[in-house]
């Protein structure tokens, strides 16, 4: 955003900030937000706190506008785990991320609360080099295929309506017979309820789409796991066929990969230890 000819105000900064992500549409198979606790009340709240954000992401981009928040100290860290012990453990005042993932992670038991949630979503897709149009494009059909028949519904209300440690993958005989060259999957280390390495396996969402997808195309597939800053570097040089990693579409990065249609949308949430 250029400022030079117009300094817009903070408050300028948010409304915008709403009525952008207000006019991006997406799946509607996302849980109802949590209700809202006292503490935190808007991102002018957060001005003089440090805010602990995953690098790379929106957050990390609105939040970085030193004319506009300009006493904000941000925190980055490479996955999400990691940026919510962060808050569990007073490095930052607070985090923005995902509401799904604070959905599933019993936040009164670690004694975290939702201050409050960011206006609008994004939406979220999978990632593929340009040059893989024919790629993308089966899987756009797929998600047309996991859409109307429910599965995609069924897939959100099992991993994202409990904690996450209570949610196994579904058995998927299928996957044994695939045979040829594998489909190389980019996905993030330690972000549940959408992909995570438990218990020797991959698992979560993302994971349980893609292989899926897999079947789809009847090719065996083979993840790989990555911090969230590297995804988008992984699939412009081609060390993966596609990224299923919670990434949000952005103009930005719309100029750098491919997306698929949008399986998702995002909503974000600012939390805090409760008071």
């Amino acid at each position: 955003m250029e400022h030079r000819c117009l300094r817009i105000s903070r408050i300028s900064v948010v409304c915008l900030f709403a009525i952008l992500m207000a006019t991006i549409m997406g799946c509607s198979n996302v849980p109802e937000q949590p209700a809202t606790v006292a503490g935190y009340s808007s991102l002018e709240d957060l001005d003089g706190h440090s805010v602990a954000v995953l690098t790379g992401s929106t957050s990390d981009v609105l939040l970085s506008d030193t004319n506009n928040f300009p006493n904000v100290k941000l925190i980055r860290y490479q996955t999400p785990t990691d940026l919510i012990e962060a808050v569990m453990n007073d490095s930052a005042d607070c985090g923005i991320t995902d509401t799904v993932v604070l959905m599933t992670l019993e936040m009164e038991e670690h004694g975290l609360a939702i201050d409050f949630n960011l206006p609008g979503g994004f939406d979220v897709a999978v990632a593929f080099n340009p040059k893989d149009k024919e790629l993308c494009a089966k899987f756009n059909d797929f998600l047309v295929q996991i859409k109307s028949d429910g599965t995609l519904d069924e897939m959100f209300a099992r991993w994202c309506s409990k904690q996450v440690d209570t949610v196994y993958m579904l058995d998927m005989p299928e996957l044994a017979e695939l045979k040829g060259h594998p489909l190389e999957v980019a996905t993030l280390t330690d972000n549940p309820p959408f992909s995570f390495y438990r218990n020797n396996r991959w698992t979560g969402l993302e994971v349980e789409m893609m292989l899926r997808f897999s079947l789809f195309v009847e090719r065996p597939v083979h993840f790989s796991g990555y911090n969230f800053g590297e995804i988008v570097d992984v699939i412009r040089s081609r060390n993966a066929d596609a990224a299923a990693a919670n990434l949000f579409i952005t103009p930005d990065r719309a100029d750098k990969v491919l997306f698929s249609h949008p399986y998702y949308l995002c909503k974000t949430s600012c939390f805090s230890k409760a008071r």
